[in-house]
Parts: C-alpha cells; structure tokens; sequence
C-alpha cells in the first residue's frame, strides 16, 4: 500500500523537535510494509529529502528569506502577526495545491493521509483530483479551535470539503466532541504515543519534581510555579522544566519573584537522552494545562504517555484531551486548570507518600502498555488504511 501524508512541518533533520510522533508513526508504518512519502512545506528553501529512509517533497512558497511561516511555531500563532504573515498563508495555500497537483499527477497513491485538515483538506482534494485514491484526515485539535475562532463563516465550505474524507480520526475524545458539530460522519479516535525510546523497568526517585513543554501560556507553567511556592517548605523536591519558548523569561521572573531560585531549574531544549534521564529521575510528572486567551487547550498530551512509560504518576489539569491519559486517584491526580491551590495539594500528597508514587506509577506504565503502546496504534492506523482503501 502507497501513502502519501500532507503535513503543515517535518523535521528538516534527524532530530529535529517538530512534531517527533510524525515520524516515529511513520517509521512504524514503513516497518510494517506500507509504503509512506511526505508532502510538506518547505523552510528557508529546503529541498527535498530522504529522512531515516522517507522520501520527503517540499514545495516552495516563497523567497527562501522568508519562508519561516511553518517549522518555528505553529503557523496559526504566526498567521495572527501582521501583513506579511497573511500573505505567506495565501501563497502557503496556492502553492500547495499547485504543487500537490502536479506532484500526484505522474504518482500513484492508495491513501493521502491529511493531517491538521483546516486547511489542508483542499491539498488532499487536489491531489486526489488526478486519480481514484481515498482521503483519510486526522484532526488535532488546534486547527479545529483555530477554524471556529478565526473563520465561523468558512465552517459551512469547510463542512463541505472534509465530508469528502473517506475517513477522520481525531487524537482524542476531546477533539472528537470538538468536530461533531463541523461533520456528521463518523470519527475514529486515533491517538499518538511516546517518542523518548526505549524505558528500563526499574527507574530512580531523585526527589524531582518535572514538567516537559512549550513555554507557553496553554501549557500553564505559571501555575506550577506558583504551587511549588506553596509547598516548598513541605517537600525536599526540585523542580525542573524542560522546553523553551516566548514565555520563558516571563516565567524565570515569576519564579524569583517568588521566590524559587533554588528550587527550580530552567534547562531549555535538551537532547532526547538527557529528557530520558530526566524523566528517570523524577518523582512525578506535571503538566498544568488551561486554556489560553485564544481558547486553545492540550488535544492530547502526548508528554503525559511519555512520564508514564517510565512508571511515573502525573499530575494535569482535569481538559481537553488529557482526561483521555489521566484517571484522577488511578495513574495520578486530576486538578481544575489554573487553580494553584488544587495543584499544590495533588503535588504535596504525591511528594509525601512513597507507596502512592510507587502504586500509581505501576498503573500509569499499565494503562500506557494496554492502550497507549505503538503496535497497538500502528495496528490500528493499518487498519483503518486498509478499510479505508476498500470503501466504495
């Protein structure tokens, strides 16, 4: 079977941080048999590529100067900036369906795989336009919340155009229940799982408090700094945050003004071997998601599967789609998002009773082995592929 996936970003070289579960699906999928290509956007003139044996096409958009629309943050947080960034989203549009047209026309595929199909559903249905292939889209939720906000009159065009899908996943139930008033087919919940590697059976407790993400404001980082100021007279833990972002100095400010310098350590981007370690060493994880000004909330949270393949308990904001990871008192605990207070009392009982993390942690790794593991996800993916190609 041949796939064609459409993507916004892929990594320009092996290692590279844009959108890690990407490839390692895709990777799997080729392991498996399928035959996978990617069609994305080009960065600062980047040709095309062969990455960890996947051809890569890049299209052009614009002069190579300016061609930073994808890749250094998400495109809709660059679209809202100015002119300039408007007009790279219109020749980022034509150019797209420009090239995936005449890219399709002398190659043949079973699947286009669309991925963040607001807007690149219109990609798949021009490349679908030289031949019978089948379109299968899989939403992440940003570009759903991004549709509603931004463009409401587009939603009726958009319903249109996404109802020529022959199949639609979503990551989580969360942003299922975001797309059910856009289409009225039926979506299959597909969710994504750890990038890190390979994770040891027995883990150290070095008395680590860790948090892994943008610095930005959905990731709610402020309330963890100020719940750690609450209770670092109760617990011996360090806290570290790993990530970097347009918040971060914001953020260091805010922990010296209350009062953490000591407690509390900024790393910035680190090597997915020094993550892993970190992740070893930690008592728990935290990720205190809220909603943003733009609405925008976690659509899965992917970093919480991570933590639990290393038998860690996680502690995050009771939305979006983390309740699809966390089982508040099972794998860790659930907490209002932005409520300090809540986050201070679930890190300070954690932080307190070994026999909780140990209990908890055991039944993170399982929930990860049972429905978060990559065969059972690219088992799934296939599927649906193959259901997908016979549909008629």
């Amino acid at each position: 079977m041949k796939v064609l996936v459409i993507a916004t970003a892929y990594p320009r070289y092996k290692g590279d941080v844009i959108t890690p579960w990407l490839p390692a699906l895709l990777k799997r999928l080729q392991d498996r048999g399928i035959e996978v290509s990617v069609f994305t956007s080009s960065y600062k003139g980047l040709g095309n590529q062969v990455l960890d044996g996947i051809s890569i096409y890049r299209f052009r958009y614009f002069f190579r100067a300016l061609e930073r629309l994808t890749h250094e943050e998400m495109a809709a947080d660059r679209f809202s900036r100015g002119i300039l960034p408007k007009l790279l989203s219109v020749c980022y549009l034509l150019c797209g369906m420009v090239s995936i047209f005449l890219f399709t026309r002398h190659r043949r595929y079973d699947i286009i795989h669309v991925h963040w199909p607001f807007p690149h559903i219109l990609f798949g249905i021009f490349g679908k336009s030289t031949s019978d292939t089948r379109i299968f889209s899989s939403f992440h939720g940003a570009e759903i919340r991004w549709l509603k906000r931004k463009f409401p009159l587009l939603k009726l065009i958009f319903r249109t155009l996404i109802n020529r899908s022959h199949c639609i996943t979503t990551n989580s139930t969360h942003t299922a229940q975001e797309l059910k008033d856009i289409t009225d087919k039926k979506i299959e919940i597909v969710p994504f799982s750890s990038t890190i590697g390979h994770y040891e059976a027995r883990v150290s407790d070095e008395k680590e408090i860790l948090f892994v993400g943008r610095l930005v404001e959905r990731k709610g980082v402020k309330y963890l700094l100020q719940a750690m100021a609450k209770i670092q007279r109760s617990i011996p833990h360090h806290l570290y945050i790993v990530g970097d972002g347009p918040d971060r100095e914001e953020l260091e400010q805010h922990a010296k003004d209350l009062g953490l310098c000591e407690r509390i350590t900024f790393t910035g981007y680190i090597t997915n071997k020094a993550l892993a370690q970190r992740f070893k060493q930690a008592s728990f994880f935290v990720l205190p998601a809220v909603f943003d000004k733009k609405g925008d909330i976690e659509g899965l949270g992917v970093v919480l599967i991570e933590a639990m393949a290393y038998s860690k308990p996680v502690i995050a904001s009771e939305a979006g789609g983390i309740v699809d990871v966390v089982q508040d008192n099972v794998n860790g605990y659930l907490v209002p998002p932005g409520d300090a207070d809540a986050l201070a009392q679930a890190m300070k009982k954690l932080a307190t009773d070994d026999q909780l993390r140990t209990q908890m942690g055991k039944k993170a790794k399982q929930i990860v082995d049972e429905k978060f593991n990559w065969d059972t996800i690219v088992n799934r993916v296939i599927n649906l592929y193959v259901h997908t190609k016979e549909s008629r």
